[in-house]
This record gives structure tokens, C-alpha cells and sequence, in this order.
């Protein structure tokens, strides 16, 4: 006997209780996680002085949020060395961050328990009717908090991509490990909100939830892009009064 644990975000009143089904979670999911934002980093070349709006001038940074200085080519691909010996990754982050609301979404916490030993992408896949026990259903504002930081850290230029999506997502689980032979011991304490400054955000953002430190996925099943797009030109410095100190940002729209 193996035993998951799955997580819904969604109001209140359409969290299933004990009896639901895995269809009934997946149902009640489309109703929390609406909306994120797609987010890209790139590490900028050492010559580079944060002239976002010549990059937005010659075509190369567009809402596609292809990599500006490696000739339009898809996040990922390979790119020249910048400044320095050997060859450093361009791209540093590519993430589709959904907007949490904890002042307004419940959390549900639900336990399956069966025989799982094929390997399986989420602990629902092919099994719709399969009946989970609730664990527990609580307003996510009553979660306990926990900082994180969410953009690079390492001195640098930077230039940020950001479009926005309406999406839809599958319930939470734990990816590492989907499935556990032991007993699972659940605590409400044990499930944490991540708070994170977001560049020069005054106000904390919410960026994820963990359960005993492991980070809880949200699948996404459906993203639709926004037709318009935001780059930003950025540096650290760890030795400023500022950490963050943000050169440029501009928008733009598709053609």
C-alpha cells in the first residue's frame, strides 16, 4: 500500500469534503489557480548597459521573450560566452509563476492511498474515479509564512521578460516523490506560503507553497498568453544601498 498527497486551491464552498473524487479535485481546481505570469531571465553580456529600448529598437527583444542576444533563438539554446573565461548559461530562469491569493484561496489537503507502483507524471493521472480522504481544509492566509528570494543574487547585469497568462492547473502534489510507502503524518503547520520580494516589489509576493519544505506543484494544463509583454533591464549589486537597482522597462505589444 502506497499513500500521495494531493492539494486544492480554490474557495471554500467547492472543496470537496470526505467521498470526493479524483475528478471532483480536478474540478474544483479550475476554480483557484486562474492566472500567473511567465517569467524569463536572461544574464546579460559584460558589455551590455541596460539599453532595453535599443534591444526593443532593433527587434530583438519582442513579446515572444526569445533571447535578446543570441539572435532571436528559443530560451535554452546554447549562446555565445560572455565576458569571462568558458561559457556561462544565458538563460537563468524560465518559470510560469501563479498568482496566489492567500487572502481569498482555501487550501484542501487530500490523501490517496492504493496500489501505485507503476511510475505515473501526477498521483491522479488515469484514475478519475478514485476516492480520496480529506485531511484537512483551512483559509491559506492561515498558513504558516516563509521567505524566499526569487530573482539572482550573483553580482550582474540582468534583463527580465515577463508576459502575462490566464491558466488552468491540475491539484498539487509533491513531485519529487509522489509516493510514499509510509504513513503519511500531516500537519497543518507543516504546509508553508512563500513570500518573496520580486525585484524592488514593495509588497510581498506569493510564489509557491511547500509541505516539509518540499515545494508543491501546480501542473498547468492550459496557459494563454497575453498579447503584449515587459522587459526589464536590471542590475545587482551587492555592494549598494540597493541590492536591486532596476536601468529600464519597457512594454510591448504583438504585431
Amino acid at each position: 500500500m502506497s499513500h500521495a498527497l494531493v492539494f486544492v486551491l480554490a474557495p471554500e464552498s467547492l472543496l470537496p469534503v470526505d467521498g470526493a473524487t479524483a475528478r471532483d479535485l480536478v474540478d474544483s481546481q479550475r476554480f483557484g489557480l486562474r492566472s500567473g505570469v511567465a517569467l524569463r531571465i536572461f544574464r546579460a553580456p559584460g558589455e551590455w548597459q541596460g539599453q532595453v529600448d535599443d534591444l526593443v529598437g532593433q527587434g530583438n527583444a519582442a513579446v515572444a521573450g526569445l533571447d535578446p542576444f543570441g539572435n532571436g533563438t528559443e530560451p535554452g539554446t546554447p549562446a555565445p560566452a560572455v565576458s569571462g573565461p568558458g561559457e556561462r548559461r544565458r538563460l537563468i530562469c524560465d518559470a510560469l509563476v501563479p498568482h496566489f491569493e492567500p487572502r481569498s484561496h482555501w487550501l484542501g489537503v487530500y490523501q490517496l492511498d492504493g496500489d501505485h507502483s507503476s511510475p505515473l507524471d501526477h498521483p491522479l493521472d488515469n484514475r478519475p474515479e478514485a476516492t480520496l480522504r480529506c485531511l484537512d481544509r483551512f483559509p491559506l492566509r492561515d498558513a504558516e509564512n516563509e521567505t524566499c528570494w526569487f530573482y539572482p543574487t550573483e553580482d550582474g547585469r540582468y534583463l527580465g521578460w515577463e508576459n502575462q497568462r490566464r491558466i488552468e492547473t491540475l491539484p498539487g502534489f509533491l513531485p519529487e516523490k509522489p509516493f510514499q510507502d509510509d504513513a503519511i503524518n500531516y500537519e497543518r503547520g507543516a504546509v508553508h506560503v512563500l513570500w518573496s520580494l520580486m525585484a524592488d516589489d514593495l509588497a510581498l509576493t506569493c510564489v509557491g507553497l511547500t509541505f516539509r519544505g518540499r515545494r508543491i506543484e501546480w501542473p498547468v494544463i492550459r496557459a494563454q498568453p497575453e498579447p503584449f509583454a515587459t522587459w526589464t533591464g536590471f542590475q545587482v549589486d551587492s555592494g549598494a544601498e540597493s541590492t536591486y537597482q532596476e536601468n529600464a522597462s519597457i512594454t510591448v505589444f504583438a504585431d
